[in-house]
């Protein structure tokens, strides 16, 4: 593959990323109800919803939940949180919710609802010139580097109110520091990368759940062999990076990475070359296990092809159980009949390497009102609301299963719920991983993933590999990296 081939498909691909990039007194509780006028919602979605929000009040009005400063301080202010993809069954709940902290405090709140492919943009522009005048932001983890310098640092705040950041993962929190360690965001929306697998089918073959990458390919073969089914959906498209989730997974489990401590790539070691060979032969090897058209795929036609009853086995985020538990969503042989795990490791290598990813929520720097944006930060990103959206089945069509405490990922209740997903995240999340902070990382994805595309085609994966590594070598070089 030409230089100058990679560089147009890496133009391609940066287009796509664009366009895809798819929580000594004792005060008497008293419940109050607000009632949310009827709102229209559209993205993927049309909901016409009229809810009805407790909201916890103390009997003594200096006393306050969440760790809210008493006496209404910011009684009157409007807020502007920008955000997208209202949709979302956590974002929705919690947008519904906020109707609470407007009784409780007096601060009002608007959500922005932007479309997710002019969303990155938005918050790098706002950031610098504060023209949209939007106090609260959240980001996907890697678009950090581009906004650090333009959120405030929380600490303070942190300590002073009690806020207790240490409940949250480590691969987590990592995203949200700054280049000088300073904590500017706060683990917002987060999931674990997670094995699902068809336990009816399990059960009627005798197999056990994997714990290592040839068990898993024995299953899926022993399925293809016994049902009409593929044996594993995963996804290789070009989709904002999506393919590379999977692909790092074989990569870190298998010792490999993908840069050296000079940042130097080094994802075509002889360690990498065979993970990525691997991944490719399980689309196109002597003994397949995907459907042919997962080379287009991306996660969500994954997803679909596990919840649709056409593949047996899917690796994918911890979010989309509740899509594989909803009726509306996934047919009826695959409604109940789906278990999860951990994703495998590495035979002989020890445990299991992953991704975790998380959205960060912080304040801008050219806010006016940043006291009254961390009130608000805070009773949004509190453990105890965050179990509210998480227990809130209300409408069916929100259920939602992302907590990102790890007192949530262990709690009883929240676990009952939802079969204990969330004690399997925060097992898997004790050895995931960030993704590098690099400015340039969302360039550095744009040709890895195109890469990945065209070995899942038939490229031949040293070569290919090699020429990537010279392409991100070069871009950082001339970035100043060396």
């Amino acid at each position: 593959m030409s230089t100058a081939r990679s560089r147009a498909q890496w133009a391609l691909s940066r287009v796509l990323i664009l366009s895809t990039l798819l929580a000594a007194c004792a005060p008497t509780v008293v419940t109050q109800v607000v009632t949310q006028p009827a709102q229209v919602i559209t993205q993927q979605v049309e909901v016409e919803v009229t809810r009805q929000v407790d909201v916890q009040v103390t009997a003594r009005p200096d006393l306050l939940p969440y760790g809210l400063l008493p006496g209404k301080p910011f009684n009157g202010t409007k807020l502007k949180f920008l955000i997208c993809c209202q949709s979302a069954a956590q974002f929705f709940l919690l947008n519904q919710k906020s109707l609470a902290f407007t009784e409780l405090t007096g601060i009002e709140v608007e959500w922005g609802n932007v479309p997710f492919g002019e969303f990155q943009t938005l918050t790098q522009q706002e950031g610098a010139t504060g023209a949209g005048g939007w106090d609260l932001v959240t980001w996907v983890d890697v678009w950090g580097p581009g906004l650090y310098d333009t959120v405030v640092p929380l600490e303070e705040w942190a300590a002073r109110d009690g806020y207790d950041l240490t409940d949250f993962p480590e691969a987590y929190l990592a995203p949200g520091r700054n280049n000088e360690g300073q904590q500017v965001g706060i683990p917002f929306r987060g999931h674990a990368f997670t094995f699902f697998y068809r336990k009816d089918l399990y059960e009627q073959l005798g197999l056990t759940v994997p714990a290592t990458w040839a068990e898993m390919e024995a299953n899926a073969k022993a399925i293809q062999d016994a049902t009409d089914l593929a044996g594993l959906a995963p996804y290789y498209g070009v989709a904002g990076g999506q393919n590379m989730f999977l692909w790092q997974s074989l990569l870190w489990s298998n010792g490999a990475d993908l840069f050296d401590e000079n940042w130097k790539p080094i994802f075509n070691s002889p360690e990498g070359v065979e993970a990525t060979q691997r991944y490719v032969d399980w689309l196109i090897g002597p003994e397949p296990i995907a459907p042919p058209g997962a080379v287009d795929f991306n996660e969500q036609a994954g997803q679909t092809d596990l919840s649709q009853n056409r593949s047996a086995q899917f690796i994918g985020w911890s979010w989309m159980y509740g899509n594989f538990i909803n009726p509306t969503l996934a047919v009826t042989d695959v409604v109940g009949n789906v278990g999860f795990a951990p994703v495998p490791a590495w035979e002989g290598k020890g445990t299991p390497a992953t991704y975790g990813y998380i959205w960060e929520v912080g304040i801008y720097k050219n806010s006016p009102n940043q006291e009254a944006a961390w009130e608000y930060l805070k009773w949004m990103t509190n453990a105890e609301n965050e179990k509210r959206v998480a227990l809130d089945h209300t409408d069916p069509r929100f259920i939602n299963v992302v907590v990102v405490h790890k007192s949530n990922m262990a709690d009883p209740e929240i676990n009952a719920l939802y079969d204990g997903l969330q004690q399997n995240m925060l097992a898997i999340l004790e050895n995931a991983r960030a993704l590098p902070m690099l400015p340039e990382y969302l360039e550095i994805q744009a040709i890895l993933e195109v890469a990945i595309n065209e070995m899942a085609n038939g490229a031949p994966v040293q070569e290919t590999l090699d020429q990537a590594a010279e392409d991100v070598e070069t871009l950082l070089s001339q970035a100043g990296y060396y």
